[in-house]
C-alpha cells in the first residue's frame, strides 16, 4: 500500500557560506549581455577576456595522434604529473631560463587555477592570511574563498605602474595569520613586468618573517621594449620558500588544454600537494603526452613570433585609445592586458551600457571592468581592463568604439560622469 504523501515540515537548509561568498568572474559577468547584444545581430569585439586567438603550435596537436598509435586506451596518469613531462618541462625551463630543476620539482595541474588552489591548501588553513597586491588576478578572490582564507592587498598605484611599493607598506600587511605573498608577473590586469630587485625584496620579507613566496608565472615570456623574462626561480633557485606555478595555456594558446605546473625546491610541498591531487585522480592523459612531445621539440621561434604579435597589438591597441578618447593610459611592460582609467562614476554601469544600448556599424566593445580585480578597489576612479588578444584591425575599431561610446555615455547620463 502507498503511503500517504505529504509536505515537508523542515525547511531546506542555507546555501553555504563558500557558496554564497564566492563572487563571479569579473572577466565573465556582463556574458548575458554579450549574448543578448549577439542575438540582435550586433558584433561583439571582445576586450574582456585574454583568450588569445593565435595558433598553437602544431606539435601538440601532433601529440595527441601520436600518443593515440601508441596507445588507444587512455588510462589514468600519475597524480604528480607523467613522468616524461615533468622530465620535458623541467628541460625546457632549464634551456629557456638556464635553470638546473630536476623532474621530482614539478606536480602538473589542470591548468595554473588549479596550482594556485593546492598551494592556498597546502601554505594555509581556514582563516589564514595571504597577502596579494591589488590589482591582482581576479580570479586569486575566488580561489581563497573556496579554500577559506583570507586575502590581504597592499596598493599598488597606477601613478607608478603598479609596481611595489615600498618594503614598510608590504611588513604592515603581515599579521600573525599570514602565511604567503602571492605575485602575478608580468601581472594580470596591469601588465606590470616586475623586476629582479622587486622580486628579490618581496623574497626578502618573505624570509625575515617565515612566508611563503607564490610567484604566478602564467606570462613570463610576455614581456617587451628589450625587458627580459624573470623567474622567482633564477632569483633563489634552491629556496624552500618559492613555489613558482607556470602554465602552457597562453605561451602557447592552450588555454583550453589545461596543463599547469607547480615548481619549487620543496619536497614537503610537493609531497603534501600530491596527497591533495590525488583526490582528483590525475590530470587528462592525453593532453600531458601531447605537451611533452610540444616541449620537446618545439623551437624558440614560435615563442618568439608570439611575442613579436604581442608586440604590434600592444601598441595597436594603446595607440588607439589615446587617438580616439584622448584619455591617458600607459603603454603595457608585460602580459597582454592594458589598464585604463575612465571618466566614469561606475565602471560596470558602462561596460553594460556598451553591451546593451551601444552600437556604431553594428559593432560594439565588450570590456572588463576592474573593480572585479581589487580586493579594495580604489576611490574615484573607474578602471576597465582590455585585452589585446584579437588581430589589429579589430583593435584599433575597438579604441574607435570606446571613444564614441564614452562621448555617448557622456550624453545620456551626465550625471554618471566621473
Amino acid at each position: 500500500m502507498a503511503l500517504p504523501s505529504r509536505e515537508l515540515s523542515v525547511s531546506p537548509r542555507p546555501f553555504s557560506r563558500r557558496a554564497l561568498t564566492t563572487p563571479p568572474s569579473p572577466i565573465r559577468r556582463l556574458a548575458p549581455l554579450a549574448a543578448e547584444a549577439s542575438a540582435r545581430g550586433t558584433t561583439i569585439i571582445p576586450l574582456n577576456i585574454g583568450q588569445p586567438d593565435l595558433i598553437p603550435p602544431l606539435q601538440f596537436a601532433e601529440g595527441v595522434h601520436r600518443a593515440l598509435a601508441a596507445s588507444p586506451v587512455i588510462a589514468y596518469e600519475h597524480s604528480q604529473g607523467s613522468a616524461s613531462l615533468r622530465g620535458s618541462w623541467s628541460g625546457y625551463l632549464n634551456r629557456s631560463l638556464g635553470l638546473e630543476t630536476i623532474p621530482e620539482q614539478f606536480l602538473i595541474t589542470m591548468g595554473a587555477s588549479e596550482g594556485l588552489i593546492f598551494l592556498f591548501m597546502v601554505c594555509a588553513d581556514p582563516g589564514d592570511e595571504i597577502i596579494v597586491f591589488d590589482p591582482s588576478y581576479a580570479n586569486y578572490i575566488s580561489f581563497a574563498a573556496i579554500v577559506g582564507v583570507r586575502l590581504v592587498p597592499v596598493a599598488c598605484d597606477e601613478s607608478t605602474g603598479f609596481h611595489l611599493p615600498a618594503d614598510d607598506e608590504i611588513e604592515a600587511a603581515i599579521t600573525p595569520r599570514t602565511r604567503a605573498v602571492v605575485m602575478c608577473n608580468p601581472n594580470n590586469p596591469t601588465g606590470t613586468a616586475y623586476t629582479e630587485n622587486e622580486i628579490r625584496r618581496v623574497l626578502a620579507v618573505c624570509e625575515e618573517h617565515g612566508l611563503y613566496l607564490i610567484s604566478d608565472e602564467t606570462y613570463r615570456e610576455f614581456v617587451y621594449d628589450d625587458r627580459k623574462p624573470c623567474s622567482a626561480l633564477m632569483v633563489a633557485p634552491h629556496s624552500e620558500r618559492v613555489l613558482v606555478v607556470d602554465s602552457l595555456s597562453k605561451r602557447f594558446s592552450l588555454c583550453g588544454a589545461r596543463i599547469g605546473t607547480i615548481i619549487t625546491a620543496n619536497r614537503e610541498v610537493i609531497r603534501l600537494a600530491m596527497v591533495i591531487a590525488q583526490a582528483r585522480l590525475s590530470c587528462p592523459t592525453l593532453e600531458q603526452e601531447a605537451a611533452r612531445y610540444l616541449l620537446d621539440t618545439l623551437d624558440d621561434g614560435y615563442v618568439t613570433s608570439v611575442i613579436a604579435t604581442y608586440e604590434k597589438r600592444r601598441r595597436t591597441l594603446y595607440q588607439a585609445v589615446a587617438q580616439h578618447t584622448g584619455l591617458s593610459c600607459r603603454l603595457p611592460e608585460g602580459a597582454f592586458y592594458q589598464m585604463l582609467a575612465l571618466p566614469v562614476r561606475d565602471a560596470e554601469h558602462f561596460c553594460s551600457f556598451l553591451l546593451s544600448e551601444f552600437s556604431r556599424d553594428g559593432e560594439t566593445i565588450f570590456l572588463a571592468p576592474a573593480d572585479g580585480f581589487y580586493i579594495k578597489p580604489p576611490a574615484g576612479q573607474a578602471f576597465v581592463r582590455m585585452a589585446y588578444v584579437i588581430d589589429e584591425d579589430r583593435l584599433e575599431r575597438g579604441g574607435r568604439l570606446l571613444g564614441e561610446g564614452i562621448a555617448e555615455y557622456q550624453r545620456r547620463f551626465p550625471g554618471e560622469v566621473g
